[in-house]
């Protein structure tokens, strides 16, 4: 039997949620990648509950957990994968040679014909997950045959029961007759957990990157955990999990442990497999299936995975387990588009800048200022650029300085000046040949770079755009600035806020509110203002003009759920191999 397919996003009927994974902000090359050995399958959405319930009354001798600590994912006790539908292709394209109109037969009595559009009746088994949040705990980790070393492990606490699965019955002598009937056989979970960063994290040049860590066996900390958590529970690592079946009715409790995980990360994802065998497939986009080609060839298989969101409340650059709270389908985008409106409204007031005089100085609107998605997590330069080319054209040097000032605030003055020192002044002997043959690609030397500081930046910021490949885009700068190369991203920076706080001005938005507020109150504030412009191309560029070029769509998954006590859980089918983020 072929196995499932592309990513597919489900939304929960019963709170219109959506459930298909939101944009992330990291790159979508190398850092995907890893998502794809990530990939972790889940429960089906369909008929899925949403409301957190109490586990059932635990046997004498084991520890109560109190209203609220345990969470429950209902099992699915729905239909809609026990049928798959699809084509044989092996059929169907296979030996679609052999395919011929009959003369005194129906025309789906073919071969051909009758391998389109078959039903693929499955046994659809799931099993109801239960969680704690996750916490924290230190731990020594051997590193080697003789050394330990002192380790944070992060640690989820879950528990699995086996509710039993369900099939159609089709009538063969009728299929439109069907009917669901439930069964209950014993289940192998075989657990796959991965827990991904949300958020990408700036690292050295200004790449940014998400993080993913796979579950990691610790045996030094199970024992310690059980201690904590319950000391007269058994708790299995997923190696155990996947030694024994879940008979019916019956329940295991287990633990998924990470090691190394980055302590500044403030929204975090969960992903589960193992939790059903409900499957899809579909044919790979440019596979010709031959004739003689075995069952499956050229199917892309796709698993139901279980996504989870958490975030840490706080603004300490620390990871502590009594902040980690199970988020809600939407809450990452609006507090990230939030901390864009609080970044912008309040750093005039930081830098000593007046961005939308400065702008209007030099004829620059917002909507000059929209960038494109420049992809493999790195922004685009070009609004920059357009910056230094309005700030050049201007002919009065003291307005021009005066206009770089309101622009760029005296943090942006000071990369400015830093950068022109880094092009233009002297330089140890080994840095200053790839200096000169760097500028000679953009047609200056240090000398001419001196007399025209702002010109010379404005066409290394372009040529740092072209570059193909975030790596060479470092190279370059490194060619041109040396250390002070990260300061061209700072300056880029320094701009989308400006651009940022210029369509707050233009939509009329209360910018005074939105600055004293925080980060999800910020995002409610501007809401009023956004969706007041109906139309469709308007809204999509104010959308970008405060938010960039990926704004309307994290706008969207902001907005599509209201907040409320309940959680909404996350189901999709994903491909092998591939994580779809």
């Amino acid at each position: 039997m072929p196995a499932p397919i592309t990513n597919r996003s489900r939304t929960n009927p019963k709170r219109g949620v959506p459930s298909g994974l939101a944009p992330d902000l990291r790159p979508r090359g190398s850092a995907a990648a890893i998502v794809l050995v990530a990939a972790l399958v889940g429960v089906p959405a369909s008929g899925w509950g949403v409301t957190p319930r109490l586990s059932a009354a635990e046997p004498d001798g084991y520890r109560r957990l109190a209203p609220g600590v345990l969470t429950v994912v209902p099992a699915d006790v729905s239909d809609d994968e026990n049928v798959l539908r699809d084509d044989l292709y092996e059929i169907t394209e296979g030996l679609k040679s052999l395919s011929w109109q009959p003369r005194q037969a129906a025309a789906n009595t073919t071969l051909v014909a009758r391998g389109r559009n078959r039903e693929f009746p499955r046994d659809i088994w799931c099993l109801e997950f239960a969680f704690k949040p996750p916490r924290l705990i230190e731990v020594d980790v051997p590193v080697s045959e003789r050394a330990m070393r002192r380790k944070t492990i992060c640690y989820l606490v879950y528990r699995v029961r086996n509710v039993g699965g369900r099939r159609t019955v089709i009538d063969p002598a009728e299929p439109s007759n069907r009917r669901t009937e439930r069964f209950e056989k014993p289940v192998r979970f075989l657990p796959h957990f991965v827990l991904e960063s949300r958020e990408p994290l700036s690292e050295a040049e200004g790449v940014l990157a998400s993080r993913e860590y796979l579950d990691r066996l610790v045996p030094t900390a199970m024992e310690q955990i059980r201690r904590r958590e319950d000391p007269r529970r058994r708790f299995l690592d997923s190696a155990e999990m996947a030694g024994e079946e879940i008979g019916p009715g019956e329940e295991r409790w287990g633990v998924a442990t990470w090691e190394d995980v980055d302590p500044r990360i403030d929204f975090f994802t969960i992903y589960i497999r193992g939790l059903t065998n409900a499957i899809r497939w579909r044919k790979r986009e440019g596979i010709t299936v031959q004739p003689g080609d075995d069952p499956g060839t050229g199917l892309e298989q796709t698993l139901e995975s279980l996504r989870i969101d958490f975030w840490r409340q706080g603004d300490e650059r620390s990871l502590r387990d009594d902040e980690i709270s199970v988020g809600y389908a939407g809450l990452f985008e609006t507090m990230m588009l939030g901390d864009r409106l609080l970044e912008a409204t309040g750093r005039s007031g930081l830098s000593r800048s007046s961005p939308t005089a400065g702008l209007a100085r030099v004829g620059v609107a917002w909507s000059d200022l929209l960038e494109p998605d420049a992809g493999a997590g790195i922004s685009s330069l070009l609004p920059l650029e357009t910056v230094l080319r309005r700030i050049a054209a201007v002919p009065d040097p003291v307005k021009r300085g005066v206009a770089a000032r309101e622009i760029f605030g005296e943090a942006g003055i000071g990369y400015v000046e830093e950068l022109a020192r880094a092009m233009a002044g002297p330089v140890d002997p080994a840095r200053e040949a790839a200096r000169r043959a760097a500028l000679a690609g953009v047609k200056f030397t240090p000398e001419t770079a001196a007399d025209q500081p702002i010109e010379a930046l404005a066409a290394i910021v372009r040529a740092l755009e072209a570059a193909p490949s975030v790596a060479e885009r470092q190279r370059l700068a490194q060619d041109f600035f040396g250390p002070a190369g990260n300061k061209v991203r700072r300056l880029a920076r320094e701009v989308a806020a400006d651009r940022t706080l210029a369509t707050l001005w233009a939509i009329d938005a209360d910018t005074k509110a939105i600055a004293a507020s925080n980060a999800r109150a910020a995002f409610e504030a501007v809401r009023p203002a956004v969706d007041v412009e109906k139309d469709p191309d308007q809204r999509l560029k104010v959308l970008q003009g405060l938010f960039g070029p990926r704004g309307p769509d994290f706008y969207a998954l902001a907005t599509r759920y209201h907040p409320g006590v309940e959680h909404a859980w996350v189901f999709r089918f994903e491909e092998e191999g591939d994580g779809g983020l």
